[in-house]
């Protein structure tokens, strides 16, 4: 390659001037002279020689010198008349002569260092041509072994991930490519899978019938352009029962048709037997801690029975021993009802759901699920009336609310107060727009537990739903409680939220999708409302975050009260008392300052004893609403608020303070 390279690059059309250059003079001057009818003198021809091979081989010093000596030659040979006449000629002949030899040695020379110039560029040229060419292949050698390297990791990975990939023609279900991986998943060789694939439209002999209505309804949403994630059981060889998780994405061709579906897969089996292990320890570390409460309650009414009974033998009459009888199965029936509660909490099952009340199954939990407290927290509840129904397991729920309590409970050692409240709530557009929410638009019913333990740093509340995360002294937490919950919550299609403060205590937000309605229920719902305000009607606003100020001013403003507002409850003390009073007053629960909401409450209440309030509550602290003296008639909103919720509440608070303003 190196040899022929130098001869592409000194083959070039300025070197060979400068070498024929010599030779076409010479020839020209011997022309010349023929023409001219002399014959050149041998040292005029041995100069001239001189003169050519000096600067085609010696350079432009060289040329220079020559050409100049070959010149004065001529000068002096006219001079000296030297030769016939002819020879030497005339002053012009003499003059062109000594010009013409100056200039061949000096031109000669010139093209000579040119083309050496040329040269030595040329082999540098090549060199650094050879140089980059060795880097490149040296380069072009590395990145191979890195790629190499790099799919032997991939493959490695992949391997011990379990991650198999696949590939579909869409439509018609038949499997294009089936990894070792994948198949090794199904628990099969890919020739067995790709067999089992062909037909007329998606075969599954391999899912477990309960799951192929899941599966078939990913491949429709695949078919029309839609991303799939989803996972369903299958029965192997040996028929045991295999969890499969397949992630598939739609190719189209350059028409947008989708023509195939490529995926990948990974076995979830030791996955989802560790998490039922987990579950089922996890209930069992539960109904431990229960044990003794459950001892006293099961010895209570052995007692009320042994009691009865023992009497029984004792009377005569039958009247007295039909009411001890009486009171000894009424205790039966409660220990059967606590025995019924233990066994529904601990027994192992895939989610059922079914249609509940969320206010019944916190009622019945609590019948026993109290126990996990001790007497030094105060647990309340506020469960709102006409709460709409929810499709859930109810034992998960159960164990949902256990969970949480058992938090809670860890977070107060010093005693303090759980509240447990419930609401229904609908979520728009806008509000899952604006903030981002992972959450569908639509009917829900909220389950908030709040405690007044030390709280959550903020730098902690994006760990706690992480497997296995656990601030808890080693033995006393497995960090697997809030994980299962919001998987649970997840798995139902709801959505679990957090809100702390530390040193004032934690809210759990747990939302569920309501049940859809029964024809009856919806011809039963009332329809709400609205009472416009008459006259001037004055409201003060209490809220420290920005935006949530805004909306509820702007929607307040729209309806055609009178708003006044404040970012504090200190502040909003001060305007009470410099401009009120008012007709209404709304305030959140906790706001910066020394003064929160109840506190503001009262301090109004000072001067103004009648006035109505509405409490938004939204933050860890909006159990401290409960049990301070402040009125029943009091309304409490759960945010987010929307727009009807908000002004029946204000016209309801309005109208039902009437009669004592």
């Amino acid at each position: 390659m190196g040899f022929s390279w130098r001869r592409s690059l000194y083959d070039t059309p300025m070197i060979k001037l400068a070498w024929a250059l010599p030779t076409l003079i010479s020839v020209g001057l011997v022309g010349a002279s023929a023409q001219a009818d002399f014959t050149m003198p041998a040292p005029f021809l041995i100069i001239f020689v001189s003169v050519v091979l000096a600067g085609s081989f010696g350079g432009q010093r060289t040329g220079f010198v020559a050409g100049l000596i070959a010149a004065l030659f001529v000068v002096k040979s006219y001079f000296d008349q030297f030769g016939p006449a002819t020879l030497t000629g005339g002053v012009l002949q003499v003059v062109i002569g000594s010009v013409l030899f100056f200039l061949i040695g000096t031109l000669l020379g010139r093209l000579r260092d040119q083309r050496d110039a040329s040269m030595l560029a040329l082999r540098n040229h090549e060199q650094n041509l050879e140089i980059l060419l060795q880097k490149e292949f040296a380069e072009r050698s590395r990145q191979e072994a890195i790629v190499a390297e790099r799919e032997a990791q991939l493959v490695t990975a992949t391997r011990i991930a379990g991650l198999g990939h696949f590939s579909f023609e869409a439509f018609t279900g038949n499997c294009n490519y089936c990894s070792e991986q994948h198949a090794a998943n199904l628990g099969m060789t890919p020739q067995q899978f790709i067999e089992i694939a062909k037909g007329n439209g998606p075969q599954l002999p391999h899912v477990h019938p309960d799951d192929r209505a899941i599966v078939m309804a990913a491949i429709e949403k695949l078919n029309s352009g839609e991303s799939q994630t989803f996972e369903y059981r299958l029965l192997d060889a040996k028929g045991e029962v295999r969890y499969i998780r397949q992630i598939e994405v739609p190719r189209s061709d350059e028409t947008g048709k989708v023509v195939e579906h490529i995926g990948t897969s990974m076995d979830m089996t030791d996955l989802r037997q560790a998490e039922a292990r987990v579950r089922q320890s996890q209930r069992i570390e539960v109904i431990g801690t229960l044990t003794g409460g459950v001892a006293h309650d099961f010895n209570n009414l052995l007692a009320v029975i042994l009691g009865n009974l023992e009497l029984c033998l004792e009377l005569d009459r039958e009247e007295d021993r039909r009411e001890l009888i009486q009171a000894a199965i009424k205790a039966t029936v409660r220990g059967a009802g606590l025995t019924h509660n233990l066994l529904s909490f601990a027994r192992r099952a895939h989610l059922e759901p079914k249609r509940i009340n969320l206010n019944q199954t916190i009622q019945d939990t609590m019948t026993w699920g109290s126990r996990v407290l001790p007497k030094t927290i105060a647990l309340e509840n506020s469960l709102m009336a006409g709460l709409w129904d929810v499709e859930l397991d109810a034992t998960s729920a159960e164990n949902a609310i256990i969970n949480i309590l058992l938090n809670a409970r860890d977070a107060m050692p010093d005693g303090g107060r759980v509240t447990i409240e419930t609401a229904n709530m609908r979520i728009g557009e806008e509000y899952v727009t604006e903030r981002e929410e992972d959450i569908e638009p639509g009917r829900y019913v909220m389950l908030a537990i709040s405690d007044t333990g030390h709280g959550i740093a903020a730098d902690k509340l994006d760990s706690i739903f992480e497997p296995f995360y656990t601030d808890k002294p080693v033995g006393e937490g497995s960090g697997l409680g809030l994980s299962m919950v919001q998987g649970f919550i997840k798995q139902s299609g709801g959505a679990i939220r957090v809100y702390s403060e530390v040193g004032v205590g934690t809210t759990f937000k747990l939302y569920f999708k309501a049940a859809e309605k029964h024809e009856h229920e919806a011809r039963a719902e009332p329809q709400k409302t609205l009472q416009p305000p008459s006259g001037k009607t004055s409201v003060l606003v209490a809220e420290d975050e920005m935006d949530v100020m805004r909306i509820l001013k702007r929607t307040l403003e729209d309806a055609g009260y009178d708003v006044t507002t404040a970012m504090t409850g200190d502040e909003a003390l001060e305007i009470y008392q410099s401009l009120g009073p008012f007709d209404l007053l709304i305030t959140d629960v906790v706001m910066p300052g020394a003064t929160l909401g109840p506190a503001l409450a009262k301090a109004v209440r000072v001067m103004d004893p009648d006035l109505p309030c509405i409490f938004l509550s939204g933050y860890a602290a909006e159990a401290t609403v409960h049990g301070n003296g402040l009125k029943p008639s009091d309304v409490r909103l759960m945010k987010p608020i929307g727009r009807a919720d908000l002004l029946h509440a204000v016209s309801n608070a309005l109208r039902d303070a009437k009669p004592n303003r």
